[in-house]
């Protein structure tokens, strides 16, 4: 049986750079491959060369082409889809989804459907998990996979192939005479260590990644901390992979794409100090010099960690602020003050590291000053880099069930609703009614400002430089990354023109 893992067109659609790499498939790859079946996967924002906008700014009017492009099957990304999926063979559909790209992920079943007809068509993905019932009703999906498929995925093939018991399969939810039918959930995989490595040789036109995309990967599952505006599939708990695992994953990525930048993209990669001592204690025994960044919390950071971090090849780290108004920040259920936020910059200032904050505007009740406070509290934290975005609301959510109760949210869109609506107003009733306390002219008018004061920092020449030098190393091992980075350079300071 031969599978084909999709997933779908998005940034390409909407004339943006793709900085997303499919781990997700290539670790399900890795346990279609262990379990005996031919797997290839099919990333369509890579099935051509990586191009398009950096400016993310501008990101909202950019999904106006998303909208257009997903609706018409003439698109030539859509017709190179379809000849792609034909050249593969596939015995058996896999389509990966995103909430905020579900109305491509029902295209991209459609258009499978159109061109094979007798393939099976499973959906998984973070969307698949928070609503199966939505996602099963798309006509040309025949299941589901809610949650973690490492597992699931083999024991779904092998009962299609042996034409077994469909009931048996733990979180596979299925169609039986027109009806939809939710399987119990199966448990999570305690043992990651005991998972096949993720499997890059699986995804087609590997050319169109770079050495650091091909470095993406993941020391642990899962979190424990409650942010109300995040799903937690994996109930907050955290499983941590040994060191040894992570250390061979690291040298086959090396041996096989020539990777020296690693992105590990853990939810909080400093949840446990010991975990992250050990493998920085392994990362300087490698035969081979890497640099690395990570994501985690400014509660969890402090002197002696990041020492030891950026000795053993931290480059860049990333955190969340989330807002500058203290009542905004304790509605988000972060459970970190600004006092904490403030300390934590001025350790990594301290210590010289390039970090990125992420800062969040529209939640239900912010009011104009709450958004000022956020445009100030920039310049108080001074990130070498700050991502500003506007609240976009997901299912299963704290936060969305609150937007619910005050009647800013729909729970149950229909499935053409995701064909026909800007991915940022996904669940809005009124895309035009974000906020409580602030008319939707005024609400603009302050997104705007903040945009624009958010991309004058970044686009700061300093910035640029010291996130240059943070990267030096891997220039050094990958010059391709220098050349990208570089015009990423230009754009960002509106010369992107001389790199035509």
């Amino acid at each position: 049986m031969k599978i084909l893992l999709i997933d779908p067109p998005f940034k390409s659609f909407a004339g943006m750079f793709s900085l997303y790499f499919p781990l997700g498939l290539t670790y399900l790859a890795g346990a279609a491959k262990k379990a005996g079946y031919e797997c290839s996967i099919l990333d369509m924002d890579a099935a051509e060369p990586k191009e398009g906008s950096l400016n993310y700014s501008r990101e909202y009017e950019h999904y106006s082409n998303y909208i257009t492009a997903i609706n018409d099957p003439a698109h030539p990304t859509w017709q190179l889809m379809r000849r792609l999926v034909v050249e593969q063979k596939p015995d058996f559909i896999g389509i990966t989804a995103l909430t905020t790209k579900f109305g491509s992920v029902i295209q991209t079943a459609r258009f499978c459907r159109e061109v094979l007809p007798q393939v099976p068509i499973m959906v998984g993905g973070a969307h698949a998990s928070t609503m199966p019932e939505l996602t099963a009703s798309i006509p040309e999906v025949d299941f589901v996979l809610r949650g973690e498929s490492d597992e699931t995925l083999p024991e779904l093939l092998k009962t299609i192939e042996n034409r077994g018991d469909l009931s048996k399969v733990g979180s596979l939810t299925w169609k039986d005479a027109g009806k939809i039918i939710h399987n119990p959930d199966a448990p999570f995989t305690q043992d990651l260590d005991s998972l096949p490595l993720p499997d890059r040789s699986a995804l087609l036109n590997p050319e169109h990644y770079s050495s650091e995309d091909m470095g993406i990967m993941l020391t642990s599952r899962g979190c424990p901390f409650r942010c109300s505006y995040c799903f937690h599939m994996w109930e907050r708990r955290v499983r941590f992979r040994s060191v040894e695992s992570v250390i061979a994953e690291i040298e086959q990525v090396h041996r096989e794409f020539g990777t020296t930048q690693f992105s590990l993209k853990d939810d909080s990669f400093t949840v446990r100090r010991s975990h992250v001592f050990n493998l920085c204690q392994a990362f300087k025994k490698l035969p081979f010099k890497i640099t690395f960044n990570c994501t985690t919390r400014v509660d969890l950071l402090d002197d002696e960690m990041l020492t030891a971090m950026k000795d053993a090849g931290l480059a860049q780290l990333s955190v969340g602020i989330e807002s500058g108004s203290a009542s905004i920040l304790k509605e988000t259920d972060k459970d970190i003050t600004h006092e904490q936020i403030l300390k934590a910059a001025e350790m990594l200032n301290r210590h010289h590291i390039f970090w990125t904050g992420y800062f969040m505007i529209g939640l239900p009740t912010e009011t104009e000053e709450d958004i000022e406070k956020t445009i100030a509290f920039l310049r108080r934290a001074k990130p070498y880099y700050a991502g500003l975005g506007v609240y976009n609301p997901f299912p299963r959510t704290k936060l969305f069930n609150q937007g619910v109760e005050m009647g800013l949210l729909d729970p149950h869109p229909p499935l053409e609703h995701f064909l026909s609506t800007n991915p940022k107003d996904l669940f809005f009733k009124d895309p035009e009614r974000r906020v409580l306390n602030l008319d939707h002219k005024r609400f603009q008018e302050l997104s705007e400002t903040a945009s624009q004061k958010f991309h004058r920092h970044n686009s700061n020449l300093f910035n640029l430089i010291r996130r240059g030098f943070a990267r030096r190393r891997a220039y050094m091992y990958d010059p391709a990354l220098l050349k990208r980075d570089f015009g990423r350079g230009l754009e960002f300071l509106g010369l992107g023109s001389l790199i035509k």
